[in-house]
């Protein structure tokens, strides 16, 4: 298949797995604030987190392994790929093993995490131990032939996987906290939807690769080179963890669980958002992948432009969405009790942009391979946001956390466009010309939300849910059209709009030849 087809296949389906898998998750989480309370929506956050910490064992083994396969599956080297299998179970073993010593190590001073009082019917010692076995089991069972799929440029088997499990367990929680109204149900059942789906991937490899097994070994030179890899993801992973899981922390720490629930409420509706975007990321890095081993560095300039203005066009559009349609939502959802200030929701929007705005950085590095390259930049971040969320959270509050975060994803952002824009693509294209074309991408973004929200604010024909309808049909259209009035005339549009009308057309004519 061409990489177009396979890119549109792992698109499409990760579509669908992300959409239903993100209704059903918010009807999850309402049931367990209306029937147990916001507490233990802390706690599942909490937990969640520290996982995520103890996760930084595995040194970003799995993203240096499907990029050393790339190449050999584009070739037909299957021994390479055997090998490369083999090498990755042996190190997830033994990743497992040192992640279980770690939590149980770290099990007796989980209490001290929590500020304030636990839930009474909650045993945390217990319930640590239910989401740490969830977190070996993708170690120790099949998680790695996962890698097979993703270098196969064939994501969408596991989407599809992935989907119907998810449902299993978003239906399976809901019914269980509505007969039960206990935590130790909702988390139990995660442990056991992830064995299964673990086991039925590990199926689908074999049927559909079952040249691909565990066999051979690789040559030290090899190992020496994964390792390599491997030690610029350390850093990576520091990264990883300090925007992901310290903000967690710190606000459990200092202001408790209630605080804690509130932020995942609203956080989670950026991590949604998000999951839609790592849908496109997830499905063309390895197609991205194999562009660059088998096709020239000035094609892959092409299309890092093309991709990366229909990519910043996406997020500029959730953002002006999100900043519109925040607060109405969660009022709507959770109600007034729990829900921040307009100028939170605001925070929580910029940081969604600045966050996203320049994937496509992250895209190329990993498709490159640039770890070592990129490996002081998430460490500068780690330092940054742990320093800094504290020290503003002492003078301006929750707020601090949220400022803290932003400043991060800037050092991330000036970081990486050097080691990709200048480093790999090199004399055929300009850091300075990249950085003004996002800079003019940011400020335009800025200007359609404040008209759109402006625009949204006279909306008032009586009751919110009628309020928040129109304000969604406004946002399909204004920000958009608003965004061609100003983007229409530059160079990135013209090649993605060529690109885009060219596959649409490619496509129309498979399925106008499938009907004759």
């Amino acid at each position: 298949m061409s990489r177009t087809t396979n890119a549109s296949r792992n698109i499409i389906w990760g579509t669908i797995g992300r959409g239903i898998g993100l209704i059903l998750p918010f009807v999850c989480r309402t049931v367990m604030i209306k029937t147990i309370g916001i507490e233990y929506v802390g706690l599942s956050g909490l937990f969640s987190s520290l996982l995520v910490v103890l996760s930084f064992a595995e040194l970003g083994i799995g993203n240096a392994l499907v990029f050393s396969m790339y190449k050999p599956v584009a070739e037909g080297n299957d021994d390479k790929v055997c090998a490369l299998l083999a090498f990755y179970r042996k190190c997830y073993f033994i990743i497992g093993c040192f992640i279980l010593v770690c939590g149980i190590i770290m099990l007796p001073f989980v209490p001290n995490l929590i500020k304030g009082d636990i839930p009474s019917d909650i045993n945390v010692y217990w319930l640590f131990a239910i989401y740490l076995t969830n977190n070996l089991l993708g170690y120790f069972l099949f998680a790695y032939k996962n890698s097979i799929f993703i270098a196969c440029q064939q994501n969408h088997i596991a989407s599809k996987v992935t989907l119907v499990t998810n449902i299993v367990l978003n239906l399976a929680r809901i019914i269980l906290l509505l007969l039960y109204k206990n935590f130790y149900c909702f988390a139990v059942v995660l442990p056991i939807i992830t064995l299964v789906n673990n086991v039925i991937v590990s199926y689908m490899a074999g049927k559909y690769y079952p040249k691909y097994i565990c066999r051979g070994n690789l040559e030290k030179s090899e190992i020496k080179e994964i390792a390599l890899k491997v030690g610029g993801m350390v850093f990576q992973k520091v990264g990883g963890i300090a925007m992901s899981s310290v903000d967690t922390l710190i606000i459990s720490s200092f202001l408790g669980l209630v605080t804690l629930g509130m932020y995942n409420n609203y956080y989670i509706i950026t991590t949604s958002l998000t999951s839609f975007l790592a849908i496109l990321t997830s499905s063309i890095v390895s197609v991205i992948g194999n562009s660059i081993v088998t096709e020239s560095k000035a094609k892959n300039k092409d299309d890092f432009i093309k991709f990366n203005f229909i990519y910043v066009w996406l997020v500029a559009w959730m953002t002006v969405t999100m900043l519109v349609l925040y607060q109405p939502f969660m009022q709507i959802w959770v109600g007034q009790k729990l829900m921040f200030s307009n100028a939170i929701s605001f925070l929580f929007t910029f940081c969604f942009f600045v966050h996203h705005w320049c994937d496509t950085l992250y895209i190329y590095q990993e498709a490159t391979g640039a770890w070592w390259e990129t490996k002081f930049v998430p460490l500068l971040v780690a330092i940054c946001n742990l320093v800094t969320s504290i020290v503003l959270l002492e003078y301006i509050g929750f707020a601090g956390i949220l400022v803290a975060t932003i400043l991060s994803c800037f050092i991330y952002i000036i970081g990486y466009a050097k080691v990709i824009v200048k480093g790999y693509f090199g004399d055929i294209m300009s850091l300075k010309n990249y950085l003004s074309k996002q800079i003019l991408y940011m400020i335009s973004t800025l200007f359609v939300s404040a008209i759109t929200y402006y625009c949204c604010s006279y909306i008032d024909v009586g009751n919110i849910y009628s309020n928040m309808g129109i304000s969604i049909i406004v946002c399909l259209l204004l920000p958009n059209l608003l965004l061609w009035l100003m983007w229409r005339n530059l160079n990135e549009y013209k090649l993605a709009y060529a690109f885009v009308a060219r596959n649409f057309l490619k496509s129309k004519e498979k399925r106008n030849s499938g009907i004759n």
